[in-house]
């Protein structure tokens, strides 16, 4: 009997204004200066009762930038897309706003290719501090654009200090453009065509030094008031997602990006990812004070 009357007592007017705004975000015009305790609830609500939240479409863009505008890392801190290529392709310019702020960033196995849109926006991820691309099909292309910015203007992805881009085919090439990432503390080119002779002007470079373990770069997880959007985009493209053939016709994102991810796949074959030597460099502050001679790591060198 309690539980029916409480079933029929109305809304406060605070919930009810809530679900309003919610409901109508495309109208908010800016939320700057707003208290981030109340705009969390509003979002949160947008995430359950809007459905522009899980369309892909010009609204849910404009209503994902104005939160991200007014309130930073506190709507996406970090993120995990881990063999998520059809998520990441059906709400890309969503993501692309997103991740403006965003400290960590991992894509592994997502089979993204040289050409993908990602590369030409990462200009704008002036916050990233830790990046995973393992296994992406990625080429010295990849890693030309991503630092283009940073070589040429001084902007873009430069405060990187965690990054992963084993199980890729990379060559001696991209040394010089590594060198861009001046804060650099872990890098792993595992499973990559690197030469040891480049190895060894990366670690003079870059004050690295190479070490025979695994690398201590940390699992990223999704954390953020965007945590709950991101798990409704995944359950919205589960159905897609239960199939790994990458190659399977999907009307859901732009031709653009099926032909890329067809192109990436297609190149996995090349990528060297079993059986390949550990290439994981660290700051030479990892190693302390009492840093050893470079003897084995020459002689960890010459078994590759």
């Amino acid at each position: 009997m309690n539980d029916c009357i409480r079933s029929q007592q109305p809304k406060d007017l605070f919930n009810i204004t809530l679900e309003f705004i919610a409901q109508h975000a495309e109208r908010i015009d800016c939320l700057l200066g707003f208290p981030d305790i109340i705009a969390k609830q509003i979002f949160s609500r947008f995430i359950h009762f809007n459905d522009c939240a899980v369309l892909q479409c010009a609204n849910q863009k404009a209503i994902v930038s104005c939160f991200v505008t007014a309130y930073y890392e506190l709507v996406l801190e970090s993120v995990s897309l881990s063999s998520s290529l059809i998520v990441f392709n059906e709400f890309f310019d969503s993501f692309t706003v997103l991740f403006k702020f965003v400290r960590e960033i991992c894509l592994c196995s997502c089979y993204l290719g040289d050409s993908h849109e990602l590369f030409e926006n990462m200009q704008n991820f002036c916050f990233l501090n830790k990046l995973c691309l393992k296994k992406n099909c990625l080429r010295d292309e990849s890693v030309r654009k991503i630092t283009l910015p940073i070589r040429m203007f001084g902007r873009g992805p430069k405060n990187i200090e965690y990054l992963d881009l084993s199980d890729n085919a990379f060559t001696d090439a991209i040394i010089p453009w590594l060198a861009a990432f001046k804060k650099l503390q872990s890098l792993d080119l595992s499973g990559s065509n690197i030469s040891i002779k480049s190895l060894h002007d990366l670690e003079k470079k870059c004050s690295l030094k190479l070490c025979n373990s695994e690398s201590n770069i940390h699992p990223i997880i999704t954390k953020g008031w965007a945590t709950p959007l991101i798990q409704r985009w995944n359950d919205v493209c589960k159905k897609r997602r239960e199939s790994r053939n990458i190659e399977k016709r999907n009307m859901y994102f732009s031709k653009k990006r099926l032909q890329m991810a067809e192109e990436s796949l297609s190149n996995t074959l090349n990528i060297r990812t079993s059986k390949s030597p550990k290439l994981v460099l660290k700051h030479v502050s990892f190693f302390g004070k009492n840093i050893e001679s470079d003897a084995p790591a020459i002689e960890f060198l010459q078994q590759i």
